[in-house]
């Protein structure tokens, strides 16, 4: 029970979002404004903040996140390859990249992990978190723009490296290596700026899934299962077991499959929608796999505790 009190206020956010977008308090408008502070303020400031605060990583945490990235990257070219094997559309293909592998680690995985693991694991989750939105992103990202047609991978990952995020990232590793610290106003403004983050990005999303009315097709319903195995199922069991062969320390091992364990994320959605492919896909990921994470990452959270 202490394990659940400790995850609930995560989810209690999400539903108290989709309430609000349920009864039109969280309209869309309302929904894309949270969701630009998140992108452009929110996120980028939680990563300065927590990456910027970490000690540069040592060798060991440094074989983690090798690990933790081969397990994902895994995970990420299963969805293509298999939706290639049952000749799913192309834009199908591309989509499942990113909701098979690019998941909510920032606002609800490093925050459930630090929960149940303890604020020690904050630095390595905000480790892990960068090689989320930055090496799985942009991979993710790449073959979703080769999905379209014309669509050049290497201009995706272009734009990729002028993500807020991976600027964000890039601005906290600096930090951490150089132990700069900002002046006394601005730290503050950061530290505020980090702490709202998470919260707000996951009542948008709460939103997002209160305003979602429409029910998948028959022929979106392959896809979006596949989705929820092998982000929900596939990754974590992958890089539980690959942290396992390299003999990782328990804690962050935890860490690891914790944050490989969270539901597609919402920047999903948003790099879907300005690539105008798996739009539907995106959403159904989202929604599906929020909620069903809702009892997944708590039963591998207890099974890990």
């Amino acid at each position: 029970m202490d394990l659940i009190a400790r995850i609930a206020p995560f989810f209690g956010l999400i539903a108290l979002g989709a309430v609000g977008g349920r009864f039109g308090v969280i309209d869309e408008r309302v929904g894309k404004l949270l969701s630009r502070y998140t992108f452009w303020i929110g996120f980028p400031g939680l990563l300065i903040r927590w990456l910027g605060d970490a000690p540069p990583p040592d060798p060991r945490l440094a074989q983690v996140l090798a690990t933790y990235a081969v397990a994902m990257i895994v995970s990420l070219t299963a969805g293509p390859l298999i939706a290639a094997l049952a000749r799913w559309p192309r834009e199908t293909r591309a989509g499942l990249a990113m909701t098979s592998a690019v998941g909510n680690t920032a606002f609800l995985g490093s925050g459930v992990a630090v929960a149940v693991v303890g604020e020690g694991v904050r630095a390595p989750a905000a480790s892990l978190v960068a090689v989320d939105n930055i090496l799985l992103a942009a991979l993710a990202i790449a073959v979703l723009q080769a999905g379209r047609p014309g669509g050049s991978p290497l201009k995706a990952v272009g734009k990729v490296l002028l993500n807020p995020t991976v600027v964000g990232a890039a601005v906290g590793v600096a930090m951490s290596f150089s132990a700069v610290r900002l002046p006394g106003p601005a730290d503050q403004v950061l530290t505020w700026i980090s702490i709202s983050a998470s919260p707000i990005a996951l009542i948008a999303l709460g939103g997002l899934i209160g305003r979602e009315r429409e029910t998948p097709r028959r022929d979106e319903l392959p896809p979006l299962a596949l989705t929820l195995v092998l982000k929900l199922a596939l990754a974590p069991t992958l890089v539980w077991l690959a942290l396992g062969l390299v003999g990782v320390e328990p804690d962050l091992r935890a860490v690891a499959t914790l944050l490989a364990a969270c539901p597609t994320a919402v920047n999903v959605f948003i790099q879907t929608r300005a690539q105008g492919i798996f739009v539907r896909g995106a959403v159904q990921a989202i929604m599906a796999g929020t909620v069903v994470s809702a009892l997944t990452l708590t039963l591998i959270a207890q099974a890990l505790a």
